[in-house]
């Protein structure tokens, strides 16, 4: 029978996942969810980050779904801070980094004072957790959503179909590169909202980035750059001298320079094309094709092949290449790893795109023969994830070296459960409708996809 569908396998995937969720519920502060130290306490040391406090109302809006006893009260309180403290009274939209207690009026405090720059990034993350919060009937998330679409279209979204990576504290624009990490996660919110909204412009607007993507992606050898400039072309960032691989030893071709995005503690500068990043479009396109599919629309072929292609360079550039289990973190240009170590949300996003993609076959008619390389991947990277990530019941480190060893950086953020608990769903739930929606709908451990439905469409909506 394998590992999918086993019910003993869904076990384990549920017993690690409510782990995780037990877990999170010690990053509860005041303003929001902030990031754990190592001992597994909030750490009021640090911003409270809207990212990580949308994620965790996304991750506490599903286990109330699923009937988790002790989600609903994270969830709302998730709701509670995005609605509240995160807002900016005077430039408005959502603060990007706020204190761990509020003001007087109740108003988070901008961890870097007033002139604070606002995150696409950390919106999108924004929308994703409103959008599951709406489905799972959290008090005032479905009017969080609805702000947080029209902060999008009002402030984000340009008029090419992609959307702005920073923001002055007033909106103003920054002369600042964009990001594909930006790109990919507002792709995984739209089609998020679109579900909860019932309306299909979401999906729409997700698939013009999603074919921007591949575009650049084809023409590249599928091997994108993470940087772009102010109008989304691909910055060159290859420079220099040689670089060493993961074993340490020196290879020809260029040192591949990023662009000056860091802001530490909050966004990473990344080298190179992103492994972890290739592997969440290939799973984004599929998704986005089964979205089609639900309205009865045409999938356009490049989605099937973006997925496939994206997949299989990120594996062959990415997997066991300090010849241990892990992924890279980035390769350059040729191919050769960058930044080597091992992080765990790539391996997630390794076992999601695998899940995507053997449902994606499976569900336009393939054999179980078809896909047992998708299969073999899922199990592998899931031994991976079993044998070095997760060390005790809800405690996943957060990174390893290239030797699988632990690093500085190995204790726990609560920033990557999102990635972990959706890596325990995936396989559980269909391509589409999104996890809160196919929970809500009674899909969990019915991953074949639904058939189209177009009455569930409010396709009437937005009439000129």
């Amino acid at each position: 029978m394998g590992w999918f569908g086993s019910i003993e396998h869904n076990r384990w995937l549920s017993a690690q996942m409510q782990a995780l969720l037990d877990t999170a519920r010690g990053a509860t502060v005041p303003t929001g969810f902030a990031h754990l130290d190592a001992e597994g306490v909030a750490d009021t040391e640090r911003p409270v980050d809207l990212a990580v406090t949308a994620r965790m109302t996304y991750v506490f809006s599903l286990g109330t779904l699923m009937g988790i006893p002790g989600c609903r009260r994270p969830a709302d309180h998730g709701v509670r801070a995005l609605s509240r403290h995160f807002t900016d009274p005077v430039g408005g939209g959502w603060l990007t980094l706020i204190g761990p207690e509020p003001d007087a009026d109740g108003h988070g405090i901008a961890w870097e004072g007033p002139t604070q720059p606002k995150s696409q990034f950390h919106h999108a993350f924004l929308v994703l957790g409103a959008a599951a919060a709406t489905v799972a009937s959290r008090p005032g998330a479905h009017e969080l959503l609805i702000a947080a679409l029209h902060d999008q279209e009002r402030h984000w979204l340009r008029p090419d179909g992609l959307v702005s990576d920073m923001m002055g504290a007033d909106h103003t624009t920054l002369d600042a590169p964009q990001t594909l990490g930006t790109l990919v996660h507002t792709v995984e919110a739209y089609l998020a909202a679109a579900e909860a909204t019932t309306d299909p412009v979401w999906v729409d607007r997700a698939e013009v980035m999603t074919r921007f993507v591949h575009d650049c992606a084809h023409e590249a050898d599928w091997r994108l750059g993470e940087y772009f400039d102010s109008g989304w072309r691909p910055l060159d960032t290859h420079e220099g001298e040689a670089t060493s691989t993961a074993g340490g030893e020196p290879h020809s071709g260029n040192r591949t320079v990023p662009p000056d995005v860091t802001w530490p503690g909050v966004r990473r500068a990344y080298r190179g094309s992103v492994i972890g990043h290739s592997l969440q479009w290939a799973r984004l396109a599929v998704q986005v094709r089964a979205a089609l599919r639900s309205m009865g629309r045409p999938q356009p072929e490049y989605l099937l092949e973006m997925a496939q292609e994206m997949f299989e360079r990120a594996r062959v550039d990415g997997w066991r290449r300090s010849g241990v289990s892990g992924f890279a973190l980035s390769v350059d240009a040729g191919g050769q790893p960058l930044e080597t170590e091992h992080m765990t949300w790539v391996a997630c996003e390794g076992v999601c795109a695998a899940v995507a993609l053997r449902r994606a076959m499976l569900d336009d008619g393939a054999s179980q023969g078809d896909v047992e390389h998708y299969e073999h991947c899922y199990r592998s990277w899931l031994d991976h994830l079993n044998d070095h990530v997760i060390t005790s019941a809800g405690v996943w480190r957060g990174s390893l070296d290239d030797r699988n060893e632990p690093t500085a950086q190995t204790g726990p953020s609560r920033s990557d459960v999102y990635h972990a608990i959706q890596t325990l769903l995936m396989a559980r739930v269909p391509l589409w409708p999104p996890f809160a929606s196919a929970i809500s709908r009674g899909l969990l451990d019915q991953p074949a996809q639904p058939p189209a439905d177009k009455r569930s469409w409010n396709v009437f909506a937005r009439r000129p």
